[in-house]
C-alpha cells in the first residue's frame, strides 16, 4: 500500500500541477520483498526515535530559540542555509563512505536495488535501518551544533522529508543551481556520483558530480 505523510503530500501536489516525467532509464523495482517491506517498517519506527530526541535536543538546547521575537534573518533564513550545507556535508561523506567496497554490499546496495526511483517517501526509507538511522541523526547534529530559531527547525525537518520524498519520484522538479531531482536519478543508476541528498554543493567540490545531460546510459 502507499505510505500516509510527506510521500502523498508530494505525489499530490505535483500531480496536480501536472509536472513532467523523468524517463526511466534503469531498471525499475517493481515488487517490494520481504526485507523492503522489513526494513521500511523498521524505519518507520525508529522515525519515531528520532521524533522524540528532536523534540527533546529543541527543548534543553540554550541554542534554539523559541519567543517570536527572537526571530531574525540570521537564525531563521541564515541558519536554514547554514543547516543544508553543513548536513550535506557529513551527510555527502557517509554516503561516499557506504559506496566503498568493503561495505557497499552489507548495507547501502539494499537501496540501489531500485534504478529507477518512484515510490517517494517508500523508495527513500528503503534503506538498511543503519543508514536510515544514520542519515536522521545528522539532521540532528546539524540542529544542535548551528544556533537558530525553532522555525528554521520545522522548515528543515519538514521540507528535508519532503525533498528526500521527492528526490525519489519520477517527477522533474529542479531549482536551478541548488536542488534537482534528476540528479538523484543519476546517482541511482551511476552510483559513484551526486552523494548529496539536498544540494550538490560538496559533489561538486569533491569532483563526484555528474550532470543528468552529462550521461545517458
Amino acid at each position: 500500500g502507499s505510505d500516509v505523510g510527506v510521500g502523498d503530500a508530494v505525489a499530490f501536489i505535483f500531480n496536480t500541477l501536472g509536472s513532467n516525467l523523468i524517463p526511466v532509464k534503469g531498471k525499475h523495482l517493481d515488487i517490494l520483498s520481504f526485507d523492503d517491506h522489513l526494513y521500511i517498517t523498521i524505519n518507520k519506527l525508529l522515525t519515531v526515535m528520532f521524533t522524540y530526541h528532536l523534540i527533546w535536543v529543541c527543548q534543553s538546547s540554550s541554542s534554539i530559540k523559541w519567543k517570536l521575537e527572537e526571530a531574525s534573518a540570521y537564525n531563521t533564513l541564515g541558519s536554514l542555509i547554514a543547516f543544508y550545507i553543513f548536513y550535506d556535508f557529513f551527510y555527502t561523506n557517509f554516503h561516499r563512505v557506504l559506496h566503498f567496497r568493503a561495505f557497499y554490499g552489507y548495507i547501502h546496495k539494499h537501496h540501489h536495488k531500485q534504478r529507477a526511483p518512484s515510490r517517494g517517501n517508500l523508495d527513500a526509507i528503503n534503506v538498511h535501518p543503519f543508514e536510515f538511522l544514520v542519515g536522521e541523526y545528522i539532521h540532528l547534529l546539524t540542529i544542535y551544533c548551528i544556533p537558530c530559531h525553532i522555525y528554521a527547525v520545522a522548515i528543515f525537518i519538514l521540507l528535508g522529508g519532503f525533498l528526500a520524498s521527492l528526490n525519489h519520484t519520477r517527477f522533474d522538479i529542479s531549482i536551478p543551481g541548488l536542488y534537482s531531482v534528476k540528479v538523484h536519478d543519476v546517482h541511482h543508476r551511476i552510483v559513484e556520483s551526486n552523494y548529496g541528498q539536498y544540494t550538490m554543493l560538496w559533489d561538486l567540490i569533491l569532483g563526484s558530480y555528474r550532470s543528468y545531460d552529462g550521461y545517458t546510459a
